[in-house]
């Protein structure tokens, strides 16, 4: 894909969950200035990048789901005349709102059979390839030798905003991240509660995030002894207070990328997701998987298994309940800046 010029523009349709969107990032970058529509809770992102370095993003175009919102998305499109056009996403309808939208050039993989709606079909390689590395394929037509890494800057005013609402205190903080939209991946709450009290007794401040339908959950996490954050975060603001954190500890979610692209080292809990597809990037990241069962990985939203498991009598959900919090502590205290891991508290 060549670079755009000003009477040939070029627009990108960007991934839909925030995790695949942080792993875009490099790939929105080599677009080279292109205008990037994106669903319109995952805006405030995208603004944040291209109002701090201008050369990812050229113009964000919020996208509003359902037939109204497809209609007035076309229209934006067909008004903005673009001569080119890359899906990032795998989806027929993103590749008829194109189409609909008067995209002249369409180049994305033939998924969802959507072969016909495209110009230039991308067929991507089947093995375990890094979601980075795929989506910088989909820009530049060539696979990378590794998958680029995605960088985010917090803009200071994001980081004012954050100083604000959680204060300033000695000591690294540590966030948690107890949730996830796949039922699967979500280590229990009260491992997450065990775990904070275990650190509250060590003397480690402790800051719990989440959405404002997670308000119960981190509510119960937090149990009166970390800064619940539950529903008091928008993104440019979430993005802030990861890039505040010693280390994140987090189910496999977007919140683990958008911590690792702020320069956050993160420890995620792993069960039934694949490393090799969708790993965080950059340095300081770990990973904890407890066991080596044959179901792994599955990559299933929700787990399938029922009866006996392989290690522990209920099979549901064992890869994740197969991480104890003892373990998950002492990789804390152990990653935690030198000297700043107080010992258990008597």
């Amino acid at each position: 894909m060549t670079r755009e010029d000003p009477a040939s523009p070029t627009v990108v349709r960007a991934p839909n969950h925030l995790g695949d969107l942080v792993m875009a990032l490099p790939a929105l970058a080599a677009a080279g200035g292109a205008d990037v529509q994106v669903v319109r809770w995952l805006a405030p992102l995208l603004e944040m990048v291209r109002q701090e370095d201008g050369t990812g993003v050229r113009r964000v175009l919020p996208l509003d789901r359902g037939s109204r919102g497809t209609l007035d998305a076309a229209r934006e499109l067909r008004r903005l005349r673009y001569a080119r056009g890359i899906l990032l996403t795998p989806s027929f309808s993103s590749a008829l709102l194109f189409r609909l939208g008067g995209v002249r050039h369409r180049r994305g993989t033939p998924t969802d059979s959507r072969g016909p709606l495209l110009t230039d079909r991308v067929v991507l390689p089947s093995a375990r390839v890094h979601r980075a590395a795929l989506y910088a394929a989909l820009v530049s037509g060539e696979l990378p030798g590794r998958p680029p890494v995605p960088r985010l800057h917090v803009p200071a005013r994001e980081a004012s905003r954050w100083r604000e609402l959680a204060g300033r205190a000695d000591g690294p903080l540590v966030g948690v991240f107890p949730g996830s939209n796949a039922p699967s991946r979500r280590w229990d709450a009260d491992r997450y509660a065990a775990l904070v009290r275990r650190l509250d007794r060590r003397g480690v401040r402790v800051a719990v995030f989440g959405s404002p339908s997670e308000r119960a959950l981190t509510a119960e996490v937090a149990g009166g002894r970390a800064l619940d954050l539950g529903g008091r975060t928008d993104l440019p603001l979430l993005a802030a207070g990861l890039a505040e954190c010693a280390l994140l500890v987090t189910n496999d979610s977007g919140p683990m990328h958008l911590a690792a692209a702020v320069g956050t080292p993160t420890l995620s809990l792993q069960g039934p997701g694949d490393p090799a597809v969708t790993r965080p990037l950059g340095d300081g990241q770990h990973m904890v998987r407890a066991g080596d069962l044959p179901c792994i990985s599955c990559v299933r939203n929700v787990c399938p298994r029922s009866g006996p498991g392989y290690v522990l009598p209920d099979a549901h959900r064992e890869c994740m309940r197969l991480i104890e919090v003892a373990d998950v502590e002492a990789v804390v205290c152990a990653r935690l800046p030198a000297g700043r891991a107080p010992a258990r508290s008597p």
